[in-house]
């Protein structure tokens, strides 16, 4: 399968490629590279114990069709159904779980793989980490820390412009990288909130600066279970310890407005990663019917999906709001808004923690800092989040640090603003507080030592953000920023750039705030603390299954011994579930694969998952988002070769996935020879691809080449790595040519990845910053950005090998369009110029002007067709007025209709009541 689009990101085309079983090795395994530009996915057919392959711009390998290939995945698999195309999964968390990544480690792993964060500790074991080796001259390398200064390499999985022109990154073992925004944030794959907000933006358009998402799959019982009619199923496994099994059977419409039924299932193993996923209404064996018992339809739904889930140790839940409660609470406590985060003033000269701590004043620069980053709060009676301080007795200090940002409250923890003791050279009254947070701020003034990791005796400490000031209390301050954090805590973003250094605005507040979120989250996931929440978990669930399971019921002779058996033998002689892509399966399908890292240049091994919102991929161990990107940013695709019937039908069941969830279609391949008849191929081309014209009866329309096509490739070359310089010298020089194609849209338009069709990313325009609130800042003009239907830089293949335009001048520039032309340039008046702007939203008239407009090279004809165009619209603004009177006209026959109906209804009604009184009397 091929994934490709634009540098940009804001479009991706697919191609899938399936190998013939011969043609493999037998130990070969799957595999997928993936290109936000131009990615190449194979697939071989595979056994129900092997998966399926999806490569991305390379040649790709899976497993043989015998089944015997070994598989990376298979120490994974415990919990992973067999049926991974009828299992949607809700969230990045559950689908990772599902294949045994990211985990929580056990108590041993936990204590002996933790990163030491005290002093003496990380002394004595020095002789197994020395650091990553990275320093500059406000943070050095420590033992068990991993600094980031700048410039750290980005995993970007997908073929560009940028990394196909460039070496892959070479990286030690002790090098961290930074995910790229949309990999980042994504968390939930299937949209539950029955609220439809429009098609999204690019992903070029949106924020870069991201809070990276906790599990915010944990909403799932809220939305979707609480307050509606289900089932919980409690127990303890002696295997796999206390259980909760949630099911509910709900109602979806698919994309025709059809009526179809899922189960959607929540698996809550022990101290494990929670399972959240539904299925269609059709695996199950028996044809469902309001007799049947949530109880056998769940034994049923866990032998298929969750086979390591013994139904016998579970029972039916009490039918109450508290058992609803406690479920919320175990779900929803990885979930936090509420941060509280040191800060620690390093003075010139200073470098231990002792130093910073009898700092008893505070100075210019450092207020100039705390009040740009957050706003000083009287402590006594404050009503929001205290973070451990004193609001009744100022016993921590009169005045602290707050900050409101991205729904969170941040309470700052400011070492000069807490009580300062004389006597104690520890200040045990601040360090008791800023001691135990996890994330701690380093604000260095000029002259500072660089800042020694080791030099904090903590074991809560895991992350310092060391910032250090330029220039202070002046017009140019500028501050640079670096992170030493400790080797268990992952890396987070976002990445600092090349030199660390920013300006005293708005967008580094939103950089730092943003930094220090993701660096508490961080921590959070790693080994020490997700052992400690997976315990809490564990005894939670616990006292939910020993107090809150009903009373046993005496069963009948037919259900104790089905229940023995192991059920009817129609349930165990019922055939397996077809493979089904409705499109009221949300969740996202999955599949094994490997990917071609072009960051690497490596083949990383994967799970793909494709949602109807999403299509993403998890990294192992980790079950990290790599690499994700929007459905409707999904182009097109293509088949090369199938392998065997269980092959094609597994590919068949991703291309259906495909096609109900994008708007893309399958691409074609175009082949055709120049002759003497025809001097060029007679089609144009603009950067992206798209083809802007086509000269009827030529070379190109014979071929079956139409206007508002997009060319992926061209000669074997992805488009997305060529200049137009590239792709013109191409075309000149080539006596036979091999295009790979997407077709045209049903309304002849082209295939766009991105809701906006003028979007200026993909003209290489720099996009409209986005605020906080995700609108844009200041007007966007698309006017003078782009031209749906012309090409801004056209490559004219018209021309024979080595003759150039007959006009270079108009051949080479953007084409006279009502979008592309300034309006003063038509001296227009007034009143005219208002009639363009309403009547821009007719694409007809636009298309049709534009297209003559396009071959034009005539001055003469193009005024001619300028003042045609002004006829066209002042033709259009009269029917727009015409309109509005006749509009006017009818709601006035209307208005009079209805005061006649309701008088003659009022008449009626009085004579009723008369005859009504006439008949009492």
């Amino acid at each position: 399968m091929i994934v490709g689009g634009v540098e940009s990101r804001c479009e991706t085309v697919v191609v899938i490629t399936r190998k013939s079983a011969e043609l493999m090795s037998s130990n070969s395994s799957p595999v997928l590279s993936t290109s936000v530009s131009y990615t190449t996915v194979a697939h071989t057919p595979t056994t129900p114990s092997t998966h399926h392959s999806f490569v991305a711009h390379c040649e790709a390998t899976t497993s043989s069709a015998d089944g015997e290939s070994s598989n990376a995945y298979e120490k994974f698999s415990e919990w992973q159904t067999q049926y991974p195309q009828q299992c949607a999964y809700h969230d990045c968390r559950s689908l990772a779980a599902a294949w045994g990544l990211g985990w929580p480690v056990t108590e041993e792993e936990a204590r002996s793989k933790n990163t030491p964060c005290s002093s003496h500790a990380q002394q004595q074991m020095s002789e197994d980490d020395s650091g990553d080796g990275k320093s500059n001259d406000i943070v050095e390398s420590c033992p068990f820390y991993r600094n980031e200064v700048g410039g750290e390499p980005i995993r970007q999985i997908p073929l560009t412009r940028t990394t196909g022109s460039r070496a892959p990154f070479v990286i030690s073992d002790t090098e961290s990288w930074q995910r790229e925004h949309t990999a980042a944030e994504v968390g939930v794959l299937e949209d539950v909130s029955n609220v439809y907000c429009g098609q999204k933006l690019c992903a070029e358009r949106q924020k870069k600066i991201v809070v990276e998402p906790q599990d915010l799959g944990c909403y799932y019982y809220r939305h979707c279970f609480g307050g509606k009619p289900h089932s919980n199923y409690l127990g303890i496994s002696d295997t796999h310890g206390p259980i909760a099994v949630s099911m509910i059977k709900d109602r979806m419409f698919d994309n025709s407005m059809n009526e179809c039924h899922i189960y959607r299932l929540i698996v809550r193993v022990s101290d494990l990663v929670t399972l959240r996923f539904c299925v269609p209404e059709e695996v199950i064996s028996e044809t469902p019917n309001e007799h049947r018992s949530s109880r056998s339809t769940l034994r049923e739904l866990l032998e298929l999906f969750c086979p390591k889930v013994s139904f016998s140790c579970l029972k039916p839940a009490m039918s109450s709001p508290k058992v609803e409660e406690l479920l919320m609470k175990i779900d929803e406590t990885p979930m936090y808004t509420r941060y509280k985060i040191g800060i620690l003033l390093c003075k010139a000269g200073q470098q231990t923690e002792e130093e910073m701590y009898n700092n008893q004043k505070s100075s210019d620069a450092f207020d100039e800092f705390l009040d740009f980053l957050g706003r000083r709060v009287c402590l006594k009676e404050f009503d929001k989040y205290k973070g451990g301080l004193d609001t009744r007795g100022d016993t921590t200090g009169t005045h602290s640090l707050f900050a409101d940002y991205a729904g969170n409250e941040i309470m700052f923890h400011v070492s000069t603003l807490l009580p300062f003791t004389p006597s104690n050279k520890q200040q045990l009254s601040r360090k008791r507080h800023i001691g135990n947070d996890m994330v701690t701020v380093i604000f260095q003034e000029p002259g500072s030592l660089p800042f020694k990791a080791v030099t904090m005796r903590s074991h809560f400490q895991h992350v310092f953000i060391i910032i250090r000031v330029d220039n202070a209390c002046t017009e140019h301050v500028t501050y640079r920023v670096s992170v030493s954090r400790a080797k268990s805590v992952p890396a987070f973003g976002p990445a600092i750039p090349e030199g660390g250094r920013f300006t005293k605005n708005a967008k580094f507040r939103n950089f730092l705030l943003t930094k220090i979120l993701n660096a508490e989250n961080a921590v959070q996931r790693s080994k020490r603390f997700a052992y400690l929440t997976s315990r809490t978990r564990r005894e939670a669930l616990k006292d939910l299954a020993d107090k809150y399971v009903q009373p046993p019921v005496n069963e009948g002779a037919a259900k104790l011994a089905s229940r023995i058996l192991g059920g009817s033998v129609r349930r165990r002689e019922r055939l397996l579930p077809r493979p089904i892509s409705e499109y009221c399966l949300r969740g996202a399908f999955s599949w094994v694969v490997e990917v071609q890292d072009h960051s690497t240049g490596q083949r990383v091994q994967c799970v793909l998952g494709i949602s109807v919102d999403t299509l993403v991929l998890l990294e192992p161990p980790s079950g990290a988002a790599i690499f994700a990107t929007s459905t409707q940013s999904i182009l097109g695709w293509t088949i090369t070769e199938s392998g065997n019937s269980d092959g094609d039908a597994e590919s068949a069941a991703l291309v259906k996935r495909l096609e109900t969830v994008t708007n893309g279609a399958e691409t074609k391949e175009l082949l055709f020879k120049r002759s003497k008849s025809y001097a060029g191929f007679g089609f144009t081309i603009e950067d992206e691809g798209i083809v802007t014209s086509v000269e009827m009866g030529q070379l190109a329309w014979i071929a079956g080449l139409r206007q508002g096509s997009r060319v992926v490739e061209i000669l074997n070359q992805p488009v997305v790595t060529m200049t137009r310089d590239q792709m013109s010298q191409i075309l000149a020089d080539a006596d036979s040519i091999r295009l790979l194609v997407i077709p045209q849209s049903p309304d002849g338009s082209p295939r766009r990845g991105c809701a906006d069709p003028r979007c200026p990313v993909a003209k290489g325009v720099e996009p409209t910053p986005i605020n906080d609130d995700g609108l844009p800042i200041g007007p966007v003009q698309y006017r003078d950005n782009y031209n749906p239907y012309a090409s801004a830089s056209s490559v004219d293949n018209d021309s024979p090998r080595g003759v150039n335009a007959k006009n270079p001048s108009i051949s080479n520039t953007k084409a006279y369009s009502l979008v592309g032309t300034h309006p003063s340039s038509i001296n227009l008046n007034p009143a005219q110029l208002q009639k363009i702007r309403r009547s821009e939203s007719d694409p007809s008239a636009v298309e049709r002007v534009s297209r003559s407009l396009t071959s034009s090279t005539d001055p003469s004809v193009l005024r001619e067709h300028i003042d045609k165009l002004k006829t066209e619209l002042s033709r259009m603004q009269l029917d727009y007025d015409e309109l509005n009177r006749n509009s006017e006209a009818q709601m006035q026959v209307l208005q009079s209709e209805f005061e006649n109906y309701r008088s003659e209804t009022e008449r009626q009604l009085r004579e009723l009541r008369r005859e009504n009184e006439r008949l009492k009397k």
